[in-house]
Protein backbone atom coordinates (compact mmCIF):
# COMPACT_ATOMS: atom_id res chain seq x y z
CA UNK A 1 0.00 0.00 0.00
CA UNK A 2 2.99 2.42 0.36
CA UNK A 3 3.69 1.97 -2.95
CA UNK A 4 -0.19 2.88 -3.84
CA UNK A 5 0.37 5.93 -1.90
CA UNK A 6 3.90 7.16 -3.57
CA UNK A 7 2.49 6.46 -7.13
CA UNK A 8 -1.46 8.01 -6.59
CA UNK A 9 -0.95 10.03 -3.74
CA UNK A 10 1.34 12.58 -5.74
CA UNK A 11 -0.82 12.88 -8.41
CA UNK A 12 -3.82 13.25 -5.43
CA UNK A 13 -1.40 16.14 -4.17
CA UNK A 14 -0.64 18.05 -7.39
CA UNK A 15 -4.36 18.27 -8.00
CA UNK A 16 -5.07 19.47 -4.26
CA UNK A 17 -1.90 21.77 -4.39
CA UNK A 18 -3.50 23.16 -7.73
CA UNK A 19 -7.09 23.90 -5.66
CA UNK A 20 -5.09 26.88 -4.37
CA UNK A 21 -6.84 26.87 -0.90
CA UNK A 22 -5.42 28.70 1.83
CA UNK A 23 -2.37 28.13 3.70
CA UNK A 24 -4.13 27.96 7.23
CA UNK A 25 -5.66 24.63 5.38
CA UNK A 26 -4.01 21.39 6.36
CA UNK A 27 -4.37 17.93 4.74
CA UNK A 28 -3.60 14.32 4.33
CA UNK A 29 -3.61 11.71 2.28
CA UNK A 30 -4.85 8.27 3.14
CA UNK A 31 -5.10 5.49 0.44
CA UNK A 32 -8.30 3.51 1.44
CA UNK A 33 -8.58 0.53 -0.67
CA UNK A 34 -8.49 -0.51 -4.50
CA UNK A 35 -11.24 -2.62 -5.82
CA UNK A 36 -10.48 -4.03 -9.55
CA UNK A 37 -8.89 -1.19 -10.96
CA UNK A 38 -10.30 1.73 -8.61
CA UNK A 39 -8.28 2.73 -6.26
CA UNK A 40 -9.78 4.78 -3.55
CA UNK A 41 -8.07 7.85 -1.29
CA UNK A 42 -9.54 9.87 1.72
CA UNK A 43 -8.24 13.58 1.63
CA UNK A 44 -9.04 14.76 5.15
CA UNK A 45 -8.74 18.83 5.69
CA UNK A 46 -8.48 20.88 8.81
CA UNK A 47 -7.65 24.12 10.42
CA UNK A 48 -5.42 23.68 13.41
CA UNK A 49 -4.46 26.30 15.29
CA UNK A 50 -2.12 26.77 18.15
CA UNK A 51 -4.86 26.92 20.58
CA UNK A 52 -6.30 23.87 18.88
CA UNK A 53 -4.25 21.96 17.36
CA UNK A 54 -6.74 19.37 17.36
CA UNK A 55 -9.39 20.75 15.27
CA UNK A 56 -12.92 19.60 16.45
CA UNK A 57 -14.16 18.89 13.01
CA UNK A 58 -12.60 17.74 9.79
CA UNK A 59 -13.82 17.62 5.79
CA UNK A 60 -13.27 14.87 3.65
CA UNK A 61 -12.81 14.77 0.19
CA UNK A 62 -13.17 11.41 -1.51
CA UNK A 63 -10.50 10.83 -4.38
CA UNK A 64 -11.38 7.57 -7.18
CA UNK A 65 -8.34 6.71 -9.60
CA UNK A 66 -9.55 4.42 -12.35
CA UNK A 67 -7.14 2.72 -14.43
CA UNK A 68 -8.95 0.73 -16.32
CA UNK A 69 -8.58 3.12 -19.47
CA UNK A 70 -5.13 3.89 -21.07
CA UNK A 71 -4.95 7.27 -19.55
CA UNK A 72 -6.24 6.90 -15.68
CA UNK A 73 -9.40 9.05 -14.68
CA UNK A 74 -9.08 10.97 -11.46
CA UNK A 75 -12.53 11.62 -9.66
CA UNK A 76 -13.47 13.45 -6.62
CA UNK A 77 -16.56 13.66 -4.49
CA UNK A 78 -16.87 15.92 -0.94
CA UNK A 79 -18.49 14.02 2.18
CA UNK A 80 -21.72 13.93 2.59
CA UNK A 81 -22.88 14.96 -1.43
CA UNK A 82 -22.91 12.79 -4.15
CA UNK A 83 -21.76 15.41 -7.27
CA UNK A 84 -19.13 13.36 -8.83
CA UNK A 85 -16.17 15.80 -9.82
CA UNK A 86 -13.68 15.92 -12.40
CA UNK A 87 -10.41 17.76 -11.89
CA UNK A 88 -10.02 20.17 -14.72
CA UNK A 89 -13.50 20.32 -15.50
CA UNK A 90 -15.26 21.44 -12.13
CA UNK A 91 -13.87 24.33 -10.19
CA UNK A 92 -12.90 23.56 -6.71
CA UNK A 93 -13.98 26.18 -4.07
CA UNK A 94 -12.62 26.27 -0.38
CA UNK A 95 -16.10 27.58 0.67
CA UNK A 96 -17.20 23.63 0.34
CA UNK A 97 -14.72 22.48 3.10
CA UNK A 98 -15.57 25.49 5.42
CA UNK A 99 -19.23 24.49 4.76
CA UNK A 100 -19.02 21.14 5.72
CA UNK A 101 -16.79 22.22 8.93
CA UNK A 102 -19.61 24.56 9.73
CA UNK A 103 -21.97 21.86 9.82
CA UNK A 104 -20.25 19.93 11.82
CA UNK A 105 -19.48 22.53 14.13
CA UNK A 106 -23.03 23.49 14.49
CA UNK A 107 -24.17 19.99 14.82
CA UNK A 108 -21.84 19.36 17.24
CA UNK A 109 -22.61 22.55 19.61
CA UNK A 110 -26.86 20.47 19.22
CA UNK A 111 -25.53 17.43 20.90
CA UNK A 112 -24.73 17.33 24.54
CA UNK A 113 -23.39 14.45 26.01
Amino acid sequence: SSGINAEYGGVIDEIVQSWGVHECWLYCIDFLEKIDSLYQFRVKWSIPTRRKPIPTATATVFFTIDTSKPEAEVTYVLEAQRLIHTPGKSVFREKWLKDIITTKTMMMDDVTF
